[in-house]
């Protein structure tokens, strides 16, 4: 491209991040389709199981932090996912401006049924030799990150 400093489009690593990242979620997103889930509100019930594992009360905050996820949008997705009785925000016990969020019983099911084709297609699409990649992206996610 004549405003590029590359000759061509595969001399960027963002370009073709960007276009292995839709491939992959396009994917994602024909897998979740059934579930009637989102890549994002898979995340997020994903995300509170993780964190409930550490944490007693699981906020929204928590949520997105662990995500990054932005907090609109962590916000708006809770709003659905509890429409759809998959997550409950109760009173939490330690902050009361806050909620403590749960996985419902009908939350946990989804998600054990999307995890099943979501790594049967990370496995498909990245391949079983993955360490060397993982570690890469987890440096990239390290200095990156906003603290």
């Amino acid at each position: 491209m004549k405003y590029s400093q590359y000759k061509n489009h595969n001399e960027s690593t963002g370009f073709l991040f960007w276009q292995v990242a839709t491939l992959w979620q396009r994917k994602i997103k024909h897998a979740l389709q059934p579930l009637n889930l989102t890549h994002t509100q898979y995340v997020i019930l994903a995300v509170i199981e993780e964190l409930k594992e550490h944490s007693e009360n699981v906020t929204q905050q928590m949520i997105s932090d662990f995500s990054t996820i932005d907090v609109m949008t962590t916000s708006s997705t809770l709003r659905l996912l509890e429409k759809k009785k998959l997550i409950n925000r109760n009173p939490n016990t330690t902050d009361t401006r806050a909620y403590s969020i749960i996985n419902t019983q009908i939350g946990i099911n989804y998600l054990i049924e999307a995890t099943s084709k979501i790594e049967e297609i990370d496995k498909d699409f990245f391949s079983e030799d993955t360490k060397e990649f993982q570690n890469q992206l987890e440096t990239l996610i390290k200095i990156n990150k906003p603290t």
